[in-house]
């Protein structure tokens, strides 16, 4: 369970006794009778429960611990507590301040269906915001070819699940109290003493674990310090919008993100067997605006406006990463996720295929990202696009994609027609990018572990026409960047050197200081850091070496 220290709630993995069990009134640190707060918990410190004792008592569980690598018989084994309430019962949390940014995320582990848990935040002065989560109901939909392009119907879906239980029967799924508050909110919440009240209404119990504001995805700090704040023109072009699944940093001038932050671990990437989760997404659904951004009041869109664009709709964190339930891939498909991507730096071009048969891109997140995950290992990644192109461009040079057909006609031939985003002023990225800290098992303390930085910039274009490619191949398009690389890169000569993710890696530093000199360029107030958490030791070695190792 989560302890309150300073603006955040810290997950705590010790004994019993650090949650500062007392003897005599058997009370959790943080969370007792003081100031003011009520419990009904006559001995809080009997309802922490150990992760492994859940797992005993619920195979799903357990399940959930062996895809995280969690052995409770292993010697260097942690012990983990999770607080565990019933029917009527309730907690409630020292008066503490409310952080200047941030939602109030929790974990919940739910293996009944029944009850409701509320979750409210008041402050000193009785002003309140609370959130309820339906333990009764799944979070049960289908999308198909009936209603997969009716944005309408998607988003009220979104909505209907949003606080109803989707991987939550196996393992830990993430809620949160949202904090996107307006101008004059923001001064009422923010900086102001409060209570946290956790109460379970009906139904049997429920688990709940790491309760803290900020969103877990930014542990290694957030890049551009970006902040919601929607009254405020600096904030509008890096404006914070948390979700359970991912969190976003939104610039209204682009009309794109800055970046896209999320975490990957087995449990992410591992699918449901056949009958253990609803039917979910049968068909790729329509893009839908961002319910956070149209609470902001500014512009948003769907994204049926990319029809006739002749590029993809390109995921920046891809559904690939969310797959563990239907409704944490179905929150992939936000346009504040979307860029408009060429299909050359998108898709694998032939069904089984080989890293020679698929785009750069498509290797990163398919073969990277995908085979470390599934080997155990716990990766934090940041995406996002740079630079602005509205010129026609061709769609593709892949012959496996100009041979592609609809209804007797060569779809993929030709040029993009970028009207729709050009007349709403929309950004098409000249380049994508992406950040991936990888750490050697999920939880681990990142000073005692193996880390490795990896970084990519792939050209968001076409590839190039083989056939019309001498022997010498061509210059590598990183090399307009060459005053912020350590050194020029060499001809490109083939179509396998161009899908290769290794032609289009950088280091940390490089891709920083580039994406650094758009914002100057621009007269963005915010600049790039992708691991301004991390003790300087660690940020120096990632940044240097792109590894750091533990001392012996």
């Amino acid at each position: 369970m989560a302890i309150l220290t300073s603006d955040q709630f810290i997950p705590n993995k010790s004994e019993p006794e650090k949650f500062g069990r007392n003897a005599i009134s058997q009370e959790i640190a943080g969370w007792s009778f003081h100031n003011s707060a009520t419990s009904t918990l006559v001995s809080p410190i009997n309802n922490l429960v150990e992760w492994s004792q859940i797992a005993q008592q619920s195979p799903n569980f357990s399940n959930y611990l062996s895809l995280l690598g969690i052995n409770s018989q292993a010697q260097n084994y942690q012990p983990n507590y999770a607080l565990k309430l019933g029917a009527g019962e309730s907690i409630t949390h020292n008066r503490f301040v409310v952080p200047d940014w941030g939602n109030l995320r929790f974990d919940v582990f739910a293996p009944t269906q029944s009850g409701t848990l509320n979750v409210k935040l008041e402050t000193i002065d009785g002003l309140s915001k609370d959130v309820t989560i339906n333990l009764a109901q799944n979070a049960n939909f289908q999308i198909d070819a009936a209603n997969r392009n009716n944005t309408e119907a998607i988003k009220n879906i979104y909505s209907d699940i949003e606080n109803k239980i989707g991987f939550g029967r196996k393992g830990f799924e993430t809620f949160q109290l949202k904090l996107n508050l307006t101008d004059s909110e923001i001064a009422e919440f923010r900086g102001k003493p409060a209570k946290l009240t956790l109460s379970l209404q009906g139904g049997d119990s429920v688990y709940i674990d790491n309760v803290f504001f900020k969103s877990d995805y930014l542990e290694l700090g957030n890049p551009t310090e970006a902040r919601w704040s929607t009254g405020n023109n600096t904030s509008q072009k890096n404006l914070l919008l948390e979700k359970p699944q991912y969190v976003v940093s939104y610039n209204a001038d682009t009309k794109i993100a800055n970046w896209v932050g999320w975490k990957v671990d087995k449990t992410w990437v591992t699918t449901p067997q056949p009958g253990e989760s609803p039917n979910g997404l049968i068909d790729r659904p329509e893009f839908i605006a961002d319910p956070d951004l149209l609470a902001s009041g500014l512009f948003t869109y769907d994204g049926n406006i990319f029809t006739g664009l002749g590029m993809d709709r390109g995921h920046l964190l891809p559904n690939r990463d969310r797959l563990r339930h239907p409704k944490d891939e179905l929150a992939t498909y936000l346009t504040t996720n979307l860029i408009a991507q060429s299909m050359d730096n998108n898709r694998f071009f032939i069904p089984n295929f080989l890293e020679k048969d698929a785009s750069a891109w498509s290797n990163i997140e398919n073969r990277l990202v995908q085979r470390a995950a599934q080997q155990g290992q716990e990766l934090y990644i940041f995406a996002g696009a740079v630079g602005n192109n509205l010129n026609a461009q061709k769609k593709t040079n892949v012959p496996e994609l100009l041979d592609d057909v609809m209804n007797g006609v060569l779809i993929n031939m030709g040029n993009t027609n970028p009207n729709n985003l050009s007349s709403k002023k929309i950004e098409i990225p000249k380049w994508t990018w992406k950040t991936i800290i990888a750490v050697e098992q999920p939880g681990a303390d990142l000073t005692s572990s193996n880390i490795e930085a990896f970084a990519y910039m792939t050209p968001n274009t076409a590839e190039q026409d083989w056939n019309n490619v001498s022997s010498d191949g061509i210059a590598s398009p990183l090399n307009v960047f060459s005053q912020f690389l350590n050194n020029n890169r060499g001809n490109i000569t083939n179509a396998t050197a161009w899908r290769n993710p290794d032609t289009w890696r950088v280091t940390l530093p490089e891709l920083t200081n580039i994406l650094n000199e758009r914002n100057r360029a621009r007269n963005y107030e915010f600049n790039f850091d992708f691991l301004s958490s991390l003790p300087e030791n660690i940020q120096n070695a990632l940044k240097t070496q792109g590894r750091y190792s533990p001392p012996s």
